[in-house]
């Protein structure tokens, strides 16, 4: 990991590879492998070594005994870029390593600032005037103590010859909810739901009478209708037609098919729970749609809502 530094955002980084490399050198890495274990890349080590002491020069990186590298903060470079343009890739030596990255660590530049110093006590005994510091709260705790109102402890009774000791408040010995100012009374609750009932049915009522009034209180058969010989006529009801039954008719005849498919294509043993439901449900649907073709089939006369 590399720590950036940018304090300047008016750089071109157009070319600057190349200058870079006219300034100081070939391209610089700021990797390095501590303890070279093997041969193989102790050549390599060294480069990056030697790439790295001038990079410390130019970022003013102190390396201390310990291998800890402190960026300070006298010098920043003005033309650091955002790392280098090929990233150099770790031998096979170093893969895995422990303790193969670059320690880095802050400079600890934060200094206290000085406080005044704290005001002289004066000397025991002598009277004077005695400092504003702090408060005596030893002294404090002990008027607040003085005079605290002592909490008397609740009452209870005692039911055992052992001295076993139960609350008195919520055991029923005492009358505690006679006292109550609601005792004997409605609930509100209750006076909520009967107004809220209340208020249903007068909305039931009104719409009873609006149908009333639209069906112009017709209750019963019509004369007309009786000598005709036809159905006789309901209030807001009329008879279902020819095309709209054998339209009905139709559609559960092909629900009927579809479902006795279902039914035939399903397996004969029955060995599981699911298909016992499934076969139910099934025997249930077909027996539902059957009725309904036969009621469709033998009712002549069906009145059909027209609300």
């Amino acid at each position: 990991m590399s720590l950036v530094y940018i304090t300047h955002h008016d750089e071109n980084i157009l070319g600057c590879e190349h200058e870079f490399e006219r300034a100081v050198g070939p391209k610089e890495s700021i990797f390095v492998y501590k303890n070279p274990i093997v041969e193989r890349a102790a050549k390599y080590a060294r480069d990056l070594r030697e790439r790295f002491n001038v990079e410390d020069k130019k970022l003013s990186v102190i390396l201390q005994n310990d291998g800890t590298r402190v960026l300070t903060e006298a010098k920043k470079s003005l033309h650091r870029t955002m790392g280098c343009a090929h990233t150099p890739i770790d031998p096979p030596c170093a893969f895995l390593r422990k303790n193969q990255g670059i320690k880095w660590r802050r400079e600890n530049t934060h200094k206290c600032p000085k406080m005044p110093p704290m005001p002289p006590l004066p000397p025991a005994g002598s009277g004077g005037h005695k400092p504003t510091m702090a408060p005596n709260f030893i002294k404090r705790n002990k008027m607040c103590a003085r005079e605290t109102i002592p909490c008397p402890p609740p009452p209870r009774y005692v039911d055992t010859p052992g001295g076993t000791r139960h609350n008195l408040l919520n055991s029923g010995l005492v009358p505690q909810f006679i006292c109550r100012k609601d005792f004997g009374k409605v609930p509100v609750y209750l006076k909520k739901t009967k107004r809220m009932l209340a208020d249903m049915n007068a909305v039931c009522a009104k719409e009873q009478a609006r149908l009333l009034e639209l069906c112009r209180g017709i209750k019963g058969f019509t004369r007309a209708s009786v000598d005709l010989g036809g159905p006789p006529e309901m209030p807001g009801m009329r008879v279902m037609n020819q095309p709209e039954r054998n339209e009905i008719l139709e559609g559960l005849r092909m629900s009927l098919t579809e479902m006795t498919k279902q039914y035939q294509s399903m397996s004969l043993l029955i060995d599981s729970i699911a298909k016992r439901q499934r076969k139910s449900k099934l025997e249930s649907d077909l027996r539902q749609v059957e009725q309904d073709i036969l009621l469709i089939e033998t009712t002549p006369i069906i009145y059909v809502s027209e609300y």
